[in-house]
């Protein structure tokens, strides 16, 4: 005698052919099935909203930085390169006084960046010296002041919050 087992469905008991049904006729079958389905593309579209609300931070990080050169070179569009003065180029480079790798905290500071020639940020690792001598003309000696000050080489953890609203801060001077 076979034991009797409660339809998945409409919750009466049956007889179950084998051991493997779940339910106690077709119609309780399709319903299951329906809800079965309905269940898993919740389940997936759980599963997508939370990569989506974890969508990583380094595409955060990219996007930002993309958005604060462009600005950057805009901004400076005119202007000599801040270390050796070389006539602005369409091709300048956003480049950081303080090292972005080691001042994440300055990471995107609008007064630690500006256009500088490709000859000084990439081959004369940011020509520092001079940066250093034409920072204050270019930001004034307060700005240059705070600028140090701030300057910290421990890592700080930008969240995607704080990246957002700095591409919003950044896209509302654009």
């Amino acid at each position: 005698m076979k034991k009797r087992k409660r339809c998945k469905n409409c919750h009466e008991l049956f007889t179950p052919f084998n051991t493997m049904q779940k339910v106690c006729n077709y119609k309780c079958a399709l319903e299951f099935n329906k809800k079965k389905v309905i269940s898993d593309i919740k389940t997936v579209d759980k599963l997508i909203l939370k990569k989506k609300q974890r969508e990583s931070l380094s595409r955060h990080i990219k996007n930002t930085v993309q958005i604060l050169h462009k600005y950057i070179r805009k901004r400076d569009e005119g202007k000599p390169c801040i270390s050796c003065g070389t006539p602005y180029k369409k091709d300048f480079d956003a480049g950081h006084f303080y090292p972005a790798g080691k001042f994440t905290a300055l990471k995107f500071d609008l007064d630690n960046i500006h256009g500088q020639c490709i000859q000084c940020n990439r081959y004369k690792e940011g020509n520092f010296e001079m940066y250093s001598l034409s920072l204050p003309n270019r930001i004034g000696n307060e700005a240059y002041q705070n600028l140090v000050k701030r300057a910290n080489p421990l890592i700080k953890k930008w969240t995607r919050e704080e990246l957002k609203q700095l591409q919003n801060e950044i896209k509302k001077f654009s």
